[in-house]
């Protein structure tokens, strides 16, 4: 009977934490969703490095975030949940865009979306 009222006494807290940890956010709050984009040359994809895109939310012209693509072609943000607008506005030098159009993404949270931007490079 005390091993059972002593498993009990351990393991009700730790059901309780759990059920917590699982409930969702409020309404009303905003937890962040990561967006990641990437710069590729090339068929088989090359990384490009120092392209720079703007991250506006969608029908907005306020810049919320301003992402450097590094060795690895990517750049990451943690972002509130919404719609977003993905924009290139420094291409590397040797390179062209090869689509100028924005791109738009929808951020939730919890979940990572990307896209891809392609460059023609020398």
């Amino acid at each position: 009977m005390r091993r059972t009222l002593l498993a009990l006494s351990v393991l009700c807290p730790l059901v309780g934490a759990g059920l917590a940890a699982a409930d969702p956010a409020p309404p009303g709050t905003s937890t962040a969703g990561t967006l990641t984009v990437r710069a590729i040359t090339g068929r088989e994809p090359i990384p490009v490095n120092r392209a720079e895109i703007t991250l506006t939310r969608c029908g907005e012209s306020k810049v919320v975030s301003t992402l450097t693509s590094g060795a690895d072609g990517r750049a990451t943000a943690a972002l509130p949940d919404g719609c977003y607008e993905a924009k290139v506005i420094t291409v590397p030098g040797g390179c062209a865009l090869a689509d100028v159009e924005p791109v738009r993404l929808q951020v939730a949270a919890g979940t990572e979306v990307g896209t891809e931007f392609r460059f023609r490079c020398a």
